[in-house]
Order: structure tokens, then sequence, then C-alpha cells
């Protein structure tokens, strides 16, 4: 992970993606990731002087990455909000485990489905290689796909749903899903990944995170959040997705 004073984290509005490296105004971006919180709030999570969080918050404003409100309960107190999705930062390079899929790449060049999957990989961990966590925007795009399908599916229930995004994902990934109850999850299980996919100590996942994800909200019409808990790249032998309303 790249040192505070040097860490780059994009965000994304209407305006297209703005990078941001303020130490202050990434503690109060993350911040309002959690939740809104008031100026008071703010000022004592980071430690700064009132004059310098209003200069920061007025300069997230002008971006349009964050909003002011008040609150409804006392007028003189104002809300800030994030009115901006969260979409990577820039990290150490680590570039490991991307030669080492890169090696494997000529001994599955002509196995259609193999090299695919090498390619997709080589571009995800190709971002970290050379310095990007691309995860959150990944996610997002599996979102947007997930979101854009959903009128495909049939089924009107939580439980009947899960069980036709297994069939969807085994139709389309070459691999074996089971739908878990308590906590509930989908557990993929993907012989070519146990195989050819490298540890590299976290979930990589996140296209797939996005498009379960994307599926329930869009055919539920509700808030639902997917995570991946445990993965190949973590050293497990399946990947667990957790899914919280």
């Amino acid at each position: 992970m790249a040192k505070p004073e040097s860490r780059t984290e994009f965000f994304y509005n209407e305006k297209g993606l703005i990078a941001i490296d303020s130490p202050v105004k990434l503690q109060i971006l993350n911040l309002l990731r959690e939740e809104p919180r008031s100026f008071d709030e703010i000022v004592k999570y980071t430690a700064k002087a009132k004059s310098t969080i209003s200069v920061h918050l007025n300069n997230l404003r002008s971006c349009e990455l964050v909003e002011e409100s008040f609150n409804p309960k006392d007028r003189r107190r104002k809300i800030y909000s994030l009115t901006s999705r969260y979409m990577g930062c820039s990290q150490e390079p680590f570039i490991e485990h991307y030669r080492k899929l890169l090696e494997k790449a000529p001994a599955n060049g002509y196995d259609r489905f193999c090299f695919a999957e090498i390619l997709f990989h080589a571009l995800c961990f190709g971002f970290e290689a050379y310095g990007i966590d691309n995860a959150p925007v990944v996610k997002t795009i599996g979102s947007d796909l997930g979101m854009s399908i959903s009128s495909i599916f049939k089924s009107g229930t939580p439980d009947e749903l899960l069980k036709e995004i297994a069939g969807f994902l085994e139709f389309h990934g070459k691999c074996r899903v089971t739908v878990l109850a308590d906590p509930t999850a989908l557990q993929i299980e993907d012989s070519f990944k146990a195989s050819s996919m490298p540890v590299i100590g976290k979930p990589f996942c996140s296209l797939i995170e996005g498009i379960i994800e994307g599926i329930l909200k869009g055919k539920l019409e509700r808030d639902y959040g997917v995570t991946e808990t445990e993965c190949y790249g973590t050293g497990h032998e399946h990947c667990l997705f957790k899914i919280t309303i």
C-alpha cells in the first residue's frame, strides 16, 4: 500500500474521474464513505482546525464530490455526504503474481477457456503490478452489468433468485456453485482457478461480486451487498460470496 503522504485515490461523479492526493481530503472522503457526517464530527475525526476543514470541504463541494445539507433536527448544523463513487487508489507496485500468471500463458495459448481466464486476470493483476488497485471500479462495472441483465431472470424471491444466479454462473463460468443458507452466500468451485491462479493474500473476484450484487438489486429492487470473504487468492479451494441486505 502506498504511504499516506503519497497515496492517490480516485472518485467518480458526473464530471468523470477525479484524483485526490491530499491526506486531509482523503480522511474526509473516506469518513463520508461510511455515512453522512456533521461538520463537528469531521473536525473531531481529522483532528484538524475548523478553518482547515472548512477550506477542504468547500473545495470538495466545488469538485462535486461532497454535498452540504441542513440537519432536519437542527438547521444550525450542517451535514455532509458523499456524492461520488470510490473507484480505486494508487499502491506500491506488486508484480510477483502478475509474472507468475504470464508464465502460465504459453501452456494455455490454444485452450480458449483457459486463455480467456488468463487474459482477464492478467488485466486485473496488471493494474496492481503497475501500482493501481482497481478492484472498486471492477466491482462497479460488474454491478452495472448485473443490473443490465437482471431482467432475464424470472425468480421473484431471494432464495429462488440465488438458485437461478447459481445456474447462470455455472453455465457461463464452467464451475460448480452452491447456495448456502446461514449465512446467505454463494460458494463457487472452479478447477481452473484452483490450478492456475496464484495465492495473493486477498480476494480477486471483484467482477463476480458486482455481477451478483447487480442482479439482486436490479431484480428485487432492494439494496443488497455482496462481499467475497474467501477466494483462491486467499488460499481457499473455493470462492465464497456473502450476501447481505
